[in-house]
């Protein structure tokens, strides 16, 4: 598999386990975009990979989803 492919793999991995996440704590796509200063359908692109996720965004929705990075990464066996 090429690496480009590789990666657009794990960023999908990613970004479902963000969306498996928000629904458990009851994180609307709505809350979520207010949060990061975004419109509902923004928050929506970046959960759909429309949008890259930076790692600035990473952090804050771990923030409001009350999920350390330790926490997070240790999800991820990549």
């Amino acid at each position: 598999m090429k690496r480009k492919e590789t990666i657009i793999k794990k960023r999908a991995i990613v970004l479902k386990y963000i969306a498996k996440e928000r629904i458990k704590a009851g994180v609307t796509q709505y809350d979520m975009g207010q949060y990061l200063g975004l419109t509902e359908s923004g928050y929506f692109k970046i959960e759909k990979g429309k949008t890259k996720l930076d790692i600035e965004r990473l952090l804050l929705i771990l923030e409001k989803l009350n999920i350390s990075f330790m926490e997070f990464a240790k999800n991820f066996d990549f």
